[in-house]
């Protein structure tokens, strides 16, 4: 008799999947703000200077900018520092999955192993990540991941364990880690609120206190507190919950995305904004009293909700809404549709995560070459927001750097069009004097729009 072959570990097509989706991001350039906190930035040019910023905001993420610059100061080392990271939370999700609730009798059958597989697949190859991913100032949420998925790993599995104390002190170091990677981090400890009884569900919102305190503390985040907001804390909530329902469009419009997406900063109560706000707070509500009788559903919202509740509530942020945001964050509505999908038995599973997996390379790819330089980047992103002021003055400033004088000149002239008293787009258009006349033109007087 003839026995069925076992099957192909996942993770030994899905982590070359990925790599192959980002293998063109290689070949990208710095940005804008990569040149701010590594190219231009001599605090991360050796250890010593590295040292002397201690104890600083995100050191552990200075840290690695500072060994790569140590080992080449080229983009192409930083990128591939990133996509390697991405791989490894690759399988680090994977692993996790097999810890996350479904529904009952799953684990028994193919669709558990169905759902683990999409989930990963969404995780490694939806082109919302590249923003973390290919983006290098995006290594922020890629480390931090890194350090706290192992962080939740290590606490899960140590009961398995030969010695799980010590396993249960590598989470806490692990969460530690991730917290001096990307200050959010504090809150990834309650995520094992769902996942797990006993200690690990009473501990976990004393290491994220702790975690808070020692930010606020010891490593200059006090400022976070003290500084002005930029708008009142009622404005911000319905601004941010609409900066919530944007983000979750970005997850079913690849072709849409936006690294400076123009959202409106709301000030008063509509009806648009009470059932934004009411929706949401109706999806936590029913995800808490299903938190019992249906896990596998009340889980990933609390996931999403969790890891967005310190960018997206009362701490006031300049730019509404990012992408990157999502890149842990969007586990929670992945594994919901991984679990749609393996309960959809009508289907032909194999082809379709076949042409799911290719959609994602070749999404990936194409996004990946907006990142290419900053002139294509923000013509990009001009193209998403035509009527996004700041948009228009990062692409005249990317081709006034790039040498293209009168492109520049023309993308000023349109973001003060849109914003008359952008005071940075009337400064730059002067730098760049008047324009250059035409044989028996009349001269044209500098800073005109």
């Amino acid at each position: 008799m003839l026995t069925r072959p076992p099957s192909l570990h996942p993770l030994a097509w899905l982590l070359p999947a990925a790599a192959l989706a980002y293998l063109n991001a290689l070949g990208a350039g710095f940005q804008f703000d990569d040149f701010n906190v590594i190219v231009d930035n001599p605090a991360v040019h050796s250890l010593a200077a590295w040292w002397a910023g201690m104890p600083g905001i995100r050191p552990l993420l200075k840290l690695s900018y500072t060994l790569n610059w140590l080992a080449d100061p080229g983009p192409a080392g930083f990128h591939a520092v990133n996509v390697g990271l991405h791989l490894v939370n690759v399988a680090l999700v994977w692993r996790l999955t097999g810890h996350l609730p479904v529904p009952a009798g799953w684990r028994e059958d193919a669709r558990g192993r169905r759902a683990r597989i999409l989930a990963t697949l969404l995780f490694a190859l939806h082109p919302i990540q590249t923003e973390s991913v290919t983006y290098v100032s995006g290594r922020s949420m890629t480390l931090m991941a890194a350090f706290g998925l192992a962080g939740l790993l290590a606490w899960l599995e140590a009961p398995a364990r030969a010695r799980p104390r010590r396993w249960r002190l590598a989470a806490v170091a692990l969460f530690a880690a991730a917290a001096l990677t990307k200050e959010v981090a504090v809150v990834v400890p309650l995520l094992l609120l769902p996942l797990r009884h006993g200690r690990g569900r009473y501990l976990a919102p004393v290491l994220a206190a702790l975690a808070l305190a020692g930010l606020y503390y010891l490593f200059g985040y006090q400022h976070v507190l003290a500084d002005p907001p930029p708008r009142s804390l009622a404005a911000n909530l319905l601004s941010e919950a609409n900066a919530v329902y944007y983000l979750l469009g970005q997850l079913v419009r690849p072709w849409a995305l936006n690294i400076d997406p123009q959202l409106p900063e709301l000030s008063a109560w509509s009806s648009r904004s009470a059932l934004q706000v009411g929706g949401l707070a109706g999806v936590a509500a029913a995800a808490w009293l299903a938190r019992r009788r249906a896990p596998w559903l009340a889980m990933p919202v609390f996931w999403f909700f969790v890891l967005l509740l310190p960018m997206y509530s009362v701490v006031p942020r300049l730019d509404l809404a990012s992408e990157r945001h999502l890149y842990l964050a969007g586990l929670g509505p992945f594994w919901l549709l991984g679990l749609a999908g393996a309960a959809m038995a009508a289907w032909p599973w194999r082809a379709g995560v076949a042409v799911l997996a290719m959609a994602g390379i070749a999404f990936g790819h194409v996004r990946n070459l907006d990142y290419q330089d900053e002139v294509a980047l923000w013509q990009q992103t001009t193209r998403m927001a035509p009527d996004n002021a700041r948009a228009w003055n990062n692409l005249g400033w990317a081709c006034y750097l790039a040498g293209r004088t009168e492109a520049a000149r023309a993308a000023y002239r349109r973001a003060l069009a849109l914003d008359p008293d952008d005071a940075f787009s009337r400064g730059n258009l002067e730098l760049l004097g008047p324009p250059p006349r035409a044989p028996g033109a009349a001269p044209t007087s500098a800073g005109t729009p």
